[in-house]
Order: structure tokens, then C-alpha cells, then sequence
């Protein structure tokens, strides 16, 4: 680029990445036009209009985080390497709204205001890391993940394998974080990503009501006599540390472990359900592989007992080498268990 440039009434800095990177603020905040309007003096050609879409452009968004650091680090070529790069951003709200985040974020990383924190003890650990930072990257893997699923299904292609990737990342990155709210945050999302590229679940019985569990935060103080009593009835038989509870509306429930086994305990349910087995759908429970899922599909499992009279059901889920004594495995397995579905199985017998 020359020092003084003219495109659509804009005036072009020449390549030092300072005024570049202001004056494609500038731009980037101007209102886009649409040729098509009636406005003569739109800032888009008619050629540049037709390649502007609101969707994920997977080609141009990974070449940000590079861009960024060649602006922040004085790259002499950072306009020339990325041309196409720039001509796209000029129109494409999404991928400018993305260099602006990533831009600001590399600029604090690099060029931090006052003392940088010591995190982990010296070292770059997630343990050191503030949990605001980790919730904010599992939003972010999970985010990606949804627009490779988004973007492969336009080009009907197959993103399965690094969106499931992107997904167990953020798994195991939420499990460094310790307040059960923030970590709610972080994966509030979760659930809806992964069942993208699920299969579809097993057929439910015409007019068969769902039951949605999912873990009840710590310190909430919800928990009323159904709980109270579920936990004298696992009393003896695994520790409070050992327990994930489980409420759906105002049916409670838990996952208790004994070894290796994850057990489901339910209580109250509908007398309609009573003497019935019941068809349990694990809806993350394909994206997790570290448990070995009873029957081997963990959309339908299949209780090992009917329903008893009181109401109560008491089954295994399946076998698992973690232990939720401790702490990072069991937020894993919460996790896991944030959505679980609970219906009258279609047949019975058997």
C-alpha cells in the first residue's frame, strides 16, 4: 500500500502495523452498506457484498490470532501477508468483531497494565489460572465447536472429530475450576453443542413423559426431605464426597459410586412409573469415553430393576476409573451427568 491510498473514501495508512491497526478500527466501526440500497456512495462494491455472509469463516478466522500478533509485534509484511485476510474483514462482521476480541485479549497478554500475577506458584498451570479466564475458554472451545459443526453442515462435510475435540477440552479444562456457579457458566452451553453430531436417541413411548435431571449446585441449600432421605438410604455405603445429586423439578435424585460403578438413585417418582423399568439417557455420555456405559449406549440404558412401590430405583449406570474423591475427576463427572433423562421404557418385559 502507498502512504495515502483512497479506498471508497477512506485513506489508507501506509504499512507501519500502528496506524494500520487504528485506521482498521476505523473502518471496521464504519456502518456497512449494501450496495443494493439506494445510497449511491456505498463502501462496498458489488463483487465484495456478494462474498459477505453472517456465518463462520473457518479460513479466514484462524488467520486472526496471527494477524494480531503481527500488528502487535511490528511485522514490517503484516499487511501484505495477510491481504485477503484484510479485504474480508472489511465486510465480514463476524470475523471483525473477532480480530477486535482477539486483538484486545493478545494486546493485555503482551502488554500488561501494572504487576502481571504470579500464577501457580511460578509455573503456567490451570490450577494458577483465575477461573473467570478458564470459564471464559471452555465458552470459547465450546463456541468453536458449534461453528465447525455450523460450518461443515453448509459445505456437507464432516467436522465430528475436532468438534468432539474441542468439546473434551473444555470438559477437562472446567474441571480445574473449582466454584460450582462459574463452572456451571463455563459449560452452560455444553449440552446443546454436543447433541449436534449425537445420534438420535432411542424412540420414546407415544405420550411417555421425560424426566430431565441435572446436578444441583453445592451450598444451595434445595435440598428437602426426598434428599435427606436418599442420603440416609446411601448412608454406610459411599461418602458425601463420593455423591453427585441430581434434581429434576421437585424430584431429587443421585449418583453414587461403589468401586468402579456409578449407581443411579431416584426417589418420589410418578406412581404411573411404579413397577416399571426405566430407559436412562446420559445425553453427554457419548463424548466421555472413561466410563464403560451399561448395555454400551449411554442414550439407553436400561434399568437392572423396575421401579418399587415407594417410588424409589436404584441401578447401574456403568464402570468408570475415576474417583469422585478426587475433586478434578468428580467436577469431570458431574459434568458429564448435566443432563440425564429418565422415561418408562417402551417394553418391559426382559
Amino acid at each position: 500500500m502507498t502512504e495515502h491510498n483512497q479506498n471508497e473514501g477512506f485513506s489508507v495508512p501506509s504499512n507501519n502495523p500502528q496506524p494500520l491497526a487504528r485506521w482498521l478500527q476505523d473502518v471496521f466501526q464504519a456502518p456497512i452498506t449494501s450496495p443494493s440500497t439506494e445510497n449511491q456512495h456505498a463502501p462496498l462494491s458489488l463483487d465484495l457484498a456478494l462474498l459477505i455472509q453472517d456465518e463462520y469463516h473457518v479460513r479466514f478466522y484462524q488467520q486472526i490470532p496471527d494477524f494480531c500478533m503481527a500488528l502487535l509485534t511490528n511485522d514490517p509484511q503484516a499487511s501484505l501477508h495477510h491481504a485477503s485476510l484484510l479485504y474480508h474483514l472489511l465486510g465480514c462482521q463476524g470475523c471483525h468483531q473477532a480480530y477486535l476480541d482477539i486483538y484486545d485479549s493478545l494486546h493485555a497478554a503482551i502488554y500488561p497494565q501494572g504487576v502481571r500475577p504470579i500464577l501457580g506458584q511460578g509455573t503456567r498451570t490451570l490450577d494458577g489460572t483465575p477461573h473467570r479466564m478458564l470459564a471464559h475458554l471452555c465458552q470459547t472451545l465450546i463456541s468453536q465447536a458449534e461453528a465447525l459443526l455450523s460450518h461443515a453442515r453448509r459445505e456437507h462435510a464432516t467436522a465430528d472429530e475436532p468438534a468432539r475435540a474441542l468439546l473434551q477440552l473444555a470438559l477437562r479444562i472446567s474441571s480445574h475450576i473449582v466454584q460450582s456457579t462459574t463452572r456451571r457458566e463455563a459449560l452452560q452451553d455444553l449440552v446443546r453443542v454436543a447433541t449436534l453430531f449425537d445420534g438420535p436417541a432411542a424412540p420414546q413411548e407415544s405420550g411417555s413423559q421425560v424426566y430431565a435431571y441435572s446436578p444441583t449446585l453445592a451450598g444451595t441449600g434445595n435440598m428437602r426431605s426426598g434428599m435427606a432421605k436418599l442420603r440416609h438410604q446411601a448412608a454406610g455405603q459411599a461418602q458425601e464426597s463420593q455423591m453427585i445429586q441430581l434434581r429434576a423439578r421437585n424430584l431429587d435424585g443421585m449418583v453414587v459410586q461403589h468401586g468402579k460403578t456409578l449407581e443411579l438413585h431416584l426417589h418420589d417418582l410418578d406412581p404411573l412409573l411404579r413397577g416399571r423399568f426405566l430407559c436412562v439417557n446420559v445425553a453427554l455420555g457419548s463424548l466421555f469415553e472413561p466410563v464403560r456405559w451399561l448395555g454400551g449406549n449411554p442414550r439407553s440404558i436400561k434399568s437392572a430393576s423396575p421401579v418399587d412401590g415407594t417410588g424409589s430405583l436404584v441401578t447401574p449406570l456403568g464402570e468408570t476409573e475415576l474417583r469422585m474423591s478426587n475433586p478434578e475427576e468428580r467436577n469431570l463427572l458431574e459434568a458429564l451427568f448435566l443432563l440425564l433423562q429418565v422415561r418408562a421404557c417402551d417394553q418391559d418385559a426382559g
